[in-house]
């Protein structure tokens, strides 16, 4: 399947495989930024594992067989807290192309350098959904990541039966990445003692005191490389 979808010129979502529809930004990403050419091929996607070929032709034309990819037999979540400047849109992005199920957007903790205003979560969500999108597209993804929250950290850590086995990172931590279904990364300055004290799993990511993109970053593709053992 992989090799199908790398030789597309571009890869798109769509509501509806029977009758797959580009959205303005997409057709204008596609005609006016990509510069496709007519003939050239255009994979597309529900998003739900169900994706087929298609041919450019200032649309999507020439429909081919609809193939079905089975969900991932583990989900990897990836839990953050936004850090200042762009880092965050960073992780997000990288985040989706590793391979992460669903990120997990966190309330500011006690160590949070960054504090949106409540009238600037939702165009801070809003965002961070459309980097994973266009992240889910340019890695050839037939899934659709979810990006929820912001979630605090307590409604995440007493949450097993949505969250499974919950890891926070932690230099010196005795916990192995394979063990657990969703890892927390803190901000900058990591988590507090006493946000510590309330995981049940300290998560070790090395020797090193990690940047919290880098944190991420390195959880996500240590989850991701055990999830296919």
């Amino acid at each position: 399947m992989i090799e199908e979808l790398r030789r597309s010129a571009a890869h798109v979502f769509v509501d509806n495989l029977d009758v797959p529809q580009l959205s303005d930004d997409d057709f204008h990403h596609l005609g006016r930024v990509m510069r496709l050419r007519r003939g050239e091929d255009v994979s597309c996607s529900d998003g739900a594992g169900h994706w087929r070929m298609t041919k450019w032709d200032d649309g999507l034309c020439e429909l081919g067989e609809v193939h079905h990819v089975a969900p991932r037999h583990k989900r990897v979540t990836l839990g953050v807290v936004p850090v200042k400047g762009d880092r965050t849109d960073l992780v997000m992005e990288k985040l989706v192309e590793i391979g992460v199920d669903r990120i997990v957007v966190l309330h500011p903790t006690d160590h949070s350098v960054v504090r949106p205003s409540p009238d600037k979560v939702g165009n801070m969500m809003d965002r961070f959904r459309r980097i994973g999108r266009a992240a889910a597209m340019q890695s050839r993804q037939v899934f659709l990541p979810e990006v929820v929250g912001p979630l605090h950290l307590t409604e995440v850590l007493s949450n097993t039966d949505e969250f499974g086995v919950i890891g926070v990172a932690e230099p010196g931590g005795n916990s192995d990445v394979a063990t657990v279904d969703t890892l927390l990364i803190g901000p900058e300055g990591g988590f507090s003692p006493s946000e510590i004290a309330a995981a049940s799993h300290l998560v070790t990511l090395g020797d090193s005191v990690l940047r919290a993109e880098t944190a991420a970053i390195v959880g996500a593709t240590l989850m991701v490389a055990h999830r296919g053992l």
